[in-house]
């Protein structure tokens, strides 16, 4: 898959975890009423912050799997897998 979107609700990512082919890249919809980001726990992405109905999206290039966390609800956690194409 080339793009994938996951859906932040309910203080949650869904689905979790997410899989893109390499030179992929995924997108966060905030469809929580609170503001969440998606940020990598290597620092390779951020989001920023994401207000209700808000999206943002990052290409991943290098196979391999990536956890983040929103650093506003550190109990929220998902993981982009990136797969060969």
């Amino acid at each position: 898959m080339r793009a994938a979107k996951v859906d932040i609700i309910d203080f949650g990512y869904d689905p979790d975890p997410v899989t893109v082919e390499a030179g992929g890249k995924v997108i966060w919809l905030n469809q929580d009423s609170a503001p969440h980001t998606a940020t990598a726990e290597d620092g390779s992405f951020d989001t920023g912050t994401l207000q209700q109905g808000k999206l943002k999206s990052e290409t991943f290039k290098t196979p391999g799997t990536y956890t983040y966390v929103c650093q506003i609800h550190p109990s929220m956690r998902g993981t982009v897998v990136v797969v060969e194409d």
